[in-house]
């Protein structure tokens, strides 16, 4: 714990979603964030851009720990939920955008295919790379190309589900 730990500090470090942020570690005991002796639970009370990128840092942190030490058991594949359109649109944001992007190519150029990353956002990567693929969804075209709908009737809405 105290690695992924020390990987998760680091990923703040340089992403650096506030710049009065003095420390980041993992809980063992929850196996969750603690930023400058604030719990992850209450991290989350506070939301908005700065919360997004911890999390975002947490997840990644997560990804690449389960990379590196294949005898943790982790998900390898990483599903991000449009992580700029929380963070804002400043200046400070929009650097905070790039510096996540940088974060996502640099993990997929050293792990490559140990890793599958998914970004779901409303714009372009902030970065050029051949490393992103762009898939445009619209009403139109709503599934990923090549994915069948299996149609109606082969389908169950999650609220019914016991």
């Amino acid at each position: 714990m105290t690695d992924l730990g020390r990987d998760f500090d680091t990923m703040i470090s340089q992403l650096r979603p506030a710049p009065c942020i003095q420390s980041a570690t993992i809980d063992p005991s929850p196996s969750l964030p603690v930023v400058d002796n604030v719990s992850f639970e209450s991290l989350q009370a506070d939301g908005g851009g700065i919360v997004t990128c911890i999390n975002v840092a947490y997840s990644r942190s997560l990804l690449e720990f389960g990379i590196t030490h294949p005898d943790v058991r982790v998900s390898s594949m990483l599903i991000i939920d449009s992580p700029r359109t929380a963070s804002g649109s400043n200046l400070d944001d929009q650097a905070r955008g790039h510096r996540t992007y940088q974060r996502f190519q640099t993990l997929a150029e050293v792990h490559g295919s140990k890793a599958q990353l998914i970004i779901a956002d409303n714009d372009s990567a902030p970065i050029p790379g051949s490393v992103f693929s762009k898939i445009e969804l619209d009403y139109g075209n709503p599934l990923v190309p090549g994915v069948v709908h299996p149609g109606p009737e082969h389908t169950r809405r999650a609220e019914d589900e016991s």
